[in-house]
């Protein structure tokens, strides 16, 4: 049995210089099965006395099973293994990379052609399947920060933009609130979805620094009179402001009241 397909088959018989005869056989045996159905065809051979004698042989031509590899598709390169499915099954896939059962570990960006073999000898068909695989898209949570407890709500950006916020309180929109996280060190996270829905992800460190201790010392009384009076707190080279006090800390007390 053979399958109709482009191609001769070349038949031997015993004893070998004898001649073939039939439809779309060739005296030395090429088969062209360009055709479905049975087909006689005769082999006849005479020896040194001038004998002949033939034998039939009977060739059955049939539609091959067509290969199909499937569709092309694209992947992101951080996928992993993909198995690829071929019809019928139990056939064969081959190409760079990949098993013959069809597993193939998606590793690096670029384009990629298998092809899916059915069948055997002049039966065997293939196909082809194309893959694109997509790379990351660049993500870029910024660089590390760093805020006061109290600064209140802080916006953060991200490369490319419209990407999404995770973390410890902040939300979506890249919103981070230093109160709410508290004092110390926090991880927040930029995530990103490109076209091709390929996702990367980035990471900052946000530290929120609790505020000093500040003393400006206990109140005090004193008397109109000329002259000013300077005061000192903790720690030092702090900026004193309100009435009638300078920056530095010198108070001038001209005024009845109190300050």
């Amino acid at each position: 049995t053979l399958c109709n397909q482009p191609g001769a088959v070349n038949f031997s018989a015993s004893p070998s210089n004898g001649t073939w005869s039939g439809t779309h056989i060739s005296p030395s045996g090429d088969f062209s099965p360009t055709l479905t159905g049975v087909f006689d065809n005769i082999y006849t051979f005479i020896d040194a006395n001038g004998c002949i004698n033939s034998d039939t042989m009977s060739i059955t031509v049939i539609n091959p099973t067509n290969a199909d590899a499937g569709l092309d598709f694209e992947v992101c390169v951080d996928t992993g293994a993909i198995l690829l499915t071929g019809s019928p099954a139990n056939g064969s896939w081959s190409g760079n990379g990949i098993n013959p059962n069809g597993t193939y570990n998606v590793s690096i960006d670029g384009s990629f052609v298998f092809t899916y073999t059915f069948g055997t000898g002049n039966c065997l068909t293939t196909d082809v399947v194309n893959i694109t695989v997509n790379p990351l898209p660049i993500v870029d949570a910024g660089n590390d920060q760093d805020f006061c407890v109290d600064a209140g709500i802080q916006n953060l950006s991200g490369s490319p933009s419209n990407g999404s916020w995770s973390g410890t309180a902040i939300n979506l929109n890249g919103d981070f609130d230093p109160a709410t996280a508290g004092v110390g060190s926090h991880t927040v996270y930029y995530s990103f979805v490109d076209a091709n829905t390929c996702e990367n992800i980035d990471s900052a460190i946000i530290t929120v620094n609790a505020l000093p201790i500040v003393d400006a010392g206990n109140d005090t009384t004193l008397c109109n009179q000329p002259g000013a009076v300077n005061f000192s707190a903790s720690p030092s080279n702090g900026t004193w402001s309100g009435t009638h006090i300078s920056p530095s800390g010198d108070f001038s007390p001209t005024l009845t009241g109190v300050f």
